[in-house]
């Protein structure tokens, strides 16, 4: 297929716009790097999506012989809304933080509009290309415009108390209107976890449970946070899945019997995450389905090149099986950390203990995997003389 100038021009700026996007979403998360919620996933889902289209757009410019943009842009709607977050930011306004956030995807979202108009010339081809790429753009803006919202009227909510005669209120109620303001820390073993305020508040007995519960069949379980909580389980699934399969050749592979034994100790406690969250997937009343994890599926494809690219019975394929390792583990970190903020913004606090057992694993696996290559490993493949 042939491209005309004009497309060749829309590919760039949406280079360009998805690079902001990525831009915009790091720095948002920086800024709530020390304020542990489950926001931060979410940012780091969309801009991992830019990421992707931008890719994308590149190899079809490349493809047909045009150079592709790289960075951000300079001018124009988008990078001016992005900017302003470095301007707005505090570190501790949620509400501030989503309102700049849902201006870039404000922008982006017309941006993709634009491009898709008749006089820019774009084959049949290119066109599917971009529509797919503004389904999910325009997800992810209805996804930050929703959270937006939540905040806002969490917002108003808790001015309107605040406006009520101080002796009035009780104690626990004050902080339950805490939300999104003081986050818990997850660390250690499930269940021990400092502030319950910043998220829904923690059922104290049965009946108050089944209450909440009920609340939650008409409200959170149809929300977008709910919808983005669902798909990254379906995630989850699929990587849990498919490390059950790849553990093995990985264990086979090792050099060491100690590294054989650690993969081979994390391949059952992997197919224990597995069988956590398909009892996730029930209790939330949802059959156990799966998307394909993009991220873990070039993790993978990694791991099997290390093992193609070695020699066997070296010290060095042990550090590369290393490094696979903890690349998945400190993904699964990440997304289960993620995971468990999201869980009990929703107020599903027995799903986060399941997930807290998880990540502990996790980091375990991954703490075992630094002191093998710390002991020996490392020193042994610096020892072995490379081919000529």
């Amino acid at each position: 297929m042939e491209i005309s100038e004009k497309a060749f021009d829309v590919i760039n700026d949406l280079i360009k716009i998805n690079n902001d996007r990525v831009a915009g979403f790091e720095k948002a998360g920086a800024d709530l790097e020390d304020y542990d919620n489950g926001l931060i996933a979410v940012f780091n889902k969309l801009a991992g999506e830019s990421r992707q289209y931008a890719v994308e757009l590149t190899d079809i410019a490349r493809q047909y012989g045009d150079e592709a943009a790289e960075g951000t842009s300079t001018s124009g709607d988008l990078h001016r809304a992005w900017i302003d977050i470095k301007a707005t930011f505090t570190g501790s306004d949620l509400l501030a933080i989503l309102n700049e956030c849902e201006r870039g995807e404000d922008a982006a979202k017309a941006a993709y509009r634009d491009a898709l108009d008749p006089e820019n010339e774009l084959n049949p081809e290119l066109a599917q290309v971009l529509q797919i790429q503004q389904r999910g753009i325009t997800e992810g803006h209805d996804l930050i415009k929703s959270l937006r919202d939540q905040v806002e009227t969490t917002d108003d909510d808790r001015n309107e108390t605040e406006n009520i005669s101080n002796t009035t209120r009780e104690p626990a109620y004050q902080e339950q209107q805490e939300q999104f303001t003081e986050q818990p820390s997850y660390e250690g073993a499930a269940g021990e976890y400092q502030n319950q305020a910043a998220y829904a508040p923690e059922p104290e007995s049965i009946e108050q449970e089944e209450a909440w519960e009920e609340e939650q069949a008409s409200s959170s379980a149809n929300s977008k946070l709910m919808e983005f909580f669902v798909e990254e389980l379906k995630d989850l699934l699929w990587a849990e899945r498919e490390l059950v399969e790849t553990l093995p050749d990985m264990a086979k592979a090792a050099t060491t019997q100690e590294l054989k034994t650690a993969f081979t100790n994390h391949l059952a406690e992997t197919e224990t995450h597995v069988t956590r969250l398909e009892q996730i997937f029930g209790l939330l009343g949802l059959e156990p389905e799966t998307t394909k994890c993009d991220a873990m599926s070039g993790i993978i494809d990694e791991g099997d090149g290390i093992i193609s690219d070695t020699e066997e019975g070296t010290a060095q394929r042990d550090v590369g099986l290393i490094f696979a390792g903890q690349k998945a583990e400190h993904y699964e970190i990440a997304s289960y950390g993620g995971m468990i903020s999201l869980a009990k913004t929703l107020g599903y606090y027995d799903i986060a203990e399941m997930l807290v057992l998880t990540i502990d694993e996790e980091k375990s696996a991954d703490a075992l995997l630094t002191e093998i290559a710390e002991n020996h490993v490392n020193y042994e493949a610096s020892t072995e003389r490379a081919e000529d």
